[in-house]
């Protein structure tokens, strides 16, 4: 049995925090800006939104949807509330290995920043210098890395998805989210940063299996996450076609399978 948590983050510019660090290295600032265009230290980045996947992988190659959860600064209030409500989630399920795709760069550092601010306490699974027996997974496994390998290269989780027929239109917007202005806006950024980690789940199993971990059917996995989440989430919003053509796609994948082994 292997009981996985997939998180992640999204965040935005402090604006006070950049200006402030302008007044201490505005040599150090100036080489940052080009042509108009303002670049910024990932320290001067804060955290407004996260979420959490739960799901099991059983010996008898079934999986069970634990449940999903997400938090915004809409609802929680800012980011230490979110930052806690999500290292807390981790902590309750010390079973569970946490997953990330491009964690250890992005969603860990500005975890970490907010757990120094605010005086939390990271879960043991995020912690740093992490010790496990030679072939055992990680307590964090940030699957962007074990795609790299000894290469040079990052992919981005969308082209890992395009590589696995996943609809394209699943991945538009997914590389830049703003800050949201209006009650609307929220709504979808809690979308969005849900529909990341169930993106993630289904990568991340695929890697999974052909590695030898686990032994599960993954057009049925893919099949049961998409129609999970669409259930959720409904059918009106921008993810709704590409999820319900994923859906169909790994249904008719099935059904051929099906056909070939009678």
């Amino acid at each position: 049995m292997l009981k996985l948590t997939f998180i992640d983050t999204e965040s935005a510019w402090d604006e006070y925090l950049h200006e402030d660090y302008r007044a201490i290295d505005a040599a150090g600032v100036a080489k940052l800006e080009r042509q108009g265009r303002k670049r910024h230290n990932q320290a001067c980045k804060r955290i407004f939104a996260a979420a959490a996947l739960d799901l099991v992988v059983n010996e008898d190659r079934t999986m069970s949807i634990e449940g999903l959860t997400a938090w915004t600064e809409r609802e929680y209030g800012d980011e230490q509330a979110i930052v806690e409500g999500l290292l807390d989630h981790i902590r309750y399920r010390p079973d569970h290995r946490v997953v990330t795709y491009g964690g250890l760069a992005a969603e860990l550092p500005l975890l970490t920043l907010c757990a120094m601010e605010h005086g939390l306490l990271m879960p043991d699974q995020l912690r740093s210098n992490q010790r496990v027996r030679y072939g055992e997974m990680r307590p964090h496994m940030d699957l962007a890395l074990e795609l790299k390998g000894q290469g040079r290269d990052w992919a981005h989780l969308s082209e890992i998805g395009l590589r696995m027929g996943m609809p394209r239109e699943l991945f538009v917007g997914k590389t830049e989210v703003e800050l949201p202005r209006t009650a609307e806006e929220w709504v979808d950024v809690r979308r969005h940063v849900s529909g990341d980690v169930v993106l993630t789940a289904m990568v991340t199993l695929a890697w999974l299996r052909v590695q030898g971990r686990i032994s599960i059917d993954m057009p049925a996995a893919i099949h049961n996450l998409a129609d999970w989440f669409l259930r959720r989430t409904g059918d009106e919003t921008r993810m709704a076609a590409p999820l319900a053509e994923l859906r169909m796609r790994m249904a008719e994948q099935m059904s051929a399978e099906f056909d070939l082994a009678a």
